[in-house]
């Protein structure tokens, strides 16, 4: 295979399985979720042989089409009589309803499964992530995965039909748990890609898309639902001063603010007032909405209002005692002049095994031992970020940060 075709063919399948699979199963009667995604993979198999010679003007419209003639087959020898939707493949749902996909990610969030294995069949049917992605996305290993999706789907086929319950409307704790993981499809496609842009952009349009349709159902949450988007709009009005145009990591400090989309950031506070009128009192996801707004707003980053930001942090740990939060709280104290509160949290957070292995909080301490003046402590602290996971950007930011270490004159 050509390496143009099988690039095109790898997006297209990164950014559109499982929406495929999500039209297939509402508009043919096919509900078995294993039947529905063998069809499509062997779409894209054929495809991959097929394109050799001559790739179609509109690859996504070929592969609906092929997927609808494997489908009619499919049921032909299974003697179904289920009618194909004739139009189903018309121009106008080439690209899968969100109504749609919102239905499948409903269905896939089973109380009966625990939380970790209902991420992984969301990340698979909703997202369309490859199992190495997904493994990579949850530091786990590739086979891991491979089982939790071979297991749901094992139990799953009992149920048989994955878009069965159209009408029901899910509880609280599926849109608790569709908001969580909501949160970690954009930020999956927030990371940034070797280009320095966003590494899949297509994913975090689908959580914003698929948290609009959600506000369209009417579901509040106690405002979480506006308060996640606003704080997703946020992040994407900053994602573009990340880094310089040497490719290289920029702090928040360094970024340049006039490039940050004002419309973006306006709308997301609209939709922080509207989630604030919702709710009775702050939820987490309101909290990181207001840290963000605090953020976004300030005109400078020596305005930022650091002090406020880590009251909002204090008020977040009392919600969400996560080891992060309580590291945002400490950077936050930290920037607003109380490092003594400040290394306390962080002295509290090495002993856990986790953090040992988190380059963010040794890249803290080293920051912490420079501002001392304190050269070597810092160094130390930078060599230990150099050997936890970190990608290209964050390698290259610590290390040039070393060497601007190591031509500072060490005053001790």
């Amino acid at each position: 295979m050509s390496e143009d075709v099988s690039s095109l063919i790898s997006q297209i399948y990164r950014n559109h399985f499982g929406k495929m699979v999500a039209v297939l199963m509402y508009h043919t009667g096919i509900k078995e979720l294993a039947v529905s995604e063998d069809i499509v993979q062997e779409a894209f198999a054929i495809a991959s042989k097929s394109w050799q010679t001559n790739v179609p003007d509109q690859p996504e419209a070929w592969l609906y089409k092929t997927i609808r003639n494997l489908a009619y087959n499919f049921l032909k020898k299974d003697k179904r009589h289920q009618a194909i939707e004739k139009d189903y493949m018309a121009e106008e749902v080439q690209q899968t309803d969100d109504k749609d996909l919102l239905r499948v990610l409903f269905a896939c969030l089973q109380p009966a499964f625990p939380p970790k294995v209902q991420l992984v069949i969301v990340l698979r049917y909703v997202c369309g992530l490859r199992v190495k992605r997904i493994a990579a996305l949850m530091a786990s290993g590739e086979e891991g995965i491979a089982k939790i999706i071979y297991r749901w789907r094992a139990q799953h086929a009992v149920e048989n039909g994955l878009l069965a319950e159209k009408s029901t409307e899910p509880d609280a704790q599926k849109v608790r748990m569709a908001l969580k993981i909501l949160y970690v499809m954009f930020t999956e496609g927030y990371q940034l890609a070797a280009d320095g842009n966003l590494t899949d952009e297509s994913l975090c349009e689908d959580a914003l898309s698929l948290l609009q349709e959600i506000e369209k159902t009417g579901i509040s949450a106690n405002g979480d639902v506006k308060a996640l988007y606003a704080l997703l709009l946020y992040n994407l009005a900053r994602a573009g001063s990340r880094t310089n145009q040497g490719n290289e990591l920029l702090t928040l400090a360094e970024q340049d603010r006039t490039v940050w989309n004002k419309e973006m950031i306006a709308v997301a506070s609209h939709y922080l007032l509207l989630s604030q009128k919702e709710s009775a009192q702050p939820s987490a996801y309101q909290l990181e909405a207001i840290i963000a707004f605090k953020h976004t707003t300030a005109p400078t980053y020596a305005e930022t209002d650091w002090k406020g930001i880590a009251a909002l942090y204090e008020r977040l740990v009392a919600i969400n005692p996560s080891p992060f939060i309580k590291m945002g709280r400490a950077a936050a104290l930290y920037f607003g002049g109380n490092e003594i509160a400040a290394t306390a949290i962080l002295t509290q957070l090495i002993s856990n095994p986790f953090f040992q292995t988190y380059h963010l909080l040794h890249c803290f301490w080293a920051k912490i031992y420079a501002g001392r003046g304190d050269s070597t402590n810092a160094l130390a602290s930078y060599k230990k970020a150099l050997i936890c996971p970190i990608n290209a950007f964050e390698k290259k930011f610590i290390e040039k940060e070393m060497q601007r270490l190591v031509a500072k004159p060490n005053p001790s």
